[in-house]
Parts: C-alpha cells; structure tokens; sequence
C-alpha cells in the first residue's frame, strides 16, 4: 500500500516513523485533543469519554505518541509535551488535517499553478539572489 510524500518524509532511518496523526485515526483523535487543551491535563478515562475513538485503544495510543515525545505523564495525568512542541505541532497537524479532507495537492496541480502564477516561488528566489 503506498503511503503519502509527508509520511516518506517523516521515515527516520534510525527508528520508526511519527505516528500517523491523521483526522480519521485514534492517535490523530487523542493527540488533538490534548493538542486543543495544551494548559490542562488529563486522566485516561478523561480521555476517552471526551474522544470517540475505542476506549481500549486510548492507553496504548498515550504510550505511543508518549515515545514519540509528544504527550508526557505524571502520576495518571495525561497532556502536550511542552508548549513550544505544541505551537509547532499545530501547524504540522492542520496540514495534515487538510491533506485528509482535500486530498492535498498532486506536483501535477502545483506544477499547473506554478504556470500560471503571478508571483511564482522560482521567480521570488531569483529576485532575492539579484
């Protein structure tokens, strides 16, 4: 099954992959929703009853996401490993968001763009170089 550009790109040849963190997937589900409440933390079974994902699915997805070191824990409270992560997070996850529910764009549609574009990328960085 082939995968997206964004996820080839994310392989580290060292180790696995970022999880998936997709709108339709349960690690997308719990990492969002800590994601949108960044000041609190949370318990397990908070967790679940505010996500609509599996609740048996919700301990093992912290643990992932936890080695990934985007969420932490204290004790039995759950939250965003930091808030600088967070912030750069936050864009990274309204893209893929996007990519979900668009498609994204193919080279084909950014080579089309690219074409008829008034101020294209190529010709801004020719002009910064003269």
């Amino acid at each position: 099954m082939p995968i997206s550009k964004d996820e080839f790109q994310t392989i580290d040849e060292g180790g696995p992959s970022l999880p998936d963190l997709g709108a339709n997937t349960t690690q997308g589900a719990v990492y969002r929703f800590l994601l949108e409440h960044a000041d609190q933390a949370f318990r397990q079974r908070e967790i679940v009853e505010n996500v609509d994902v599996p609740a048996g699915s919700v301990g093992p997805t912290l643990k992932r996401l936890e080695e990934h070191g985007l969420v932490e824990h204290r004790d039995r409270f759950w939250a965003i490993a930091d808030d600088e992560h967070a912030i750069a997070s936050a864009g990274l996850l309204g893209t893929a968001t996007a990519d979900t529910i668009d498609g994204g764009f193919s080279d084909q549609d950014v080579e089309t763009w690219m074409e008829t574009a008034v101020d294209p990328i190529e010709k801004r960085a020719d002009n910064e170089e003269n």
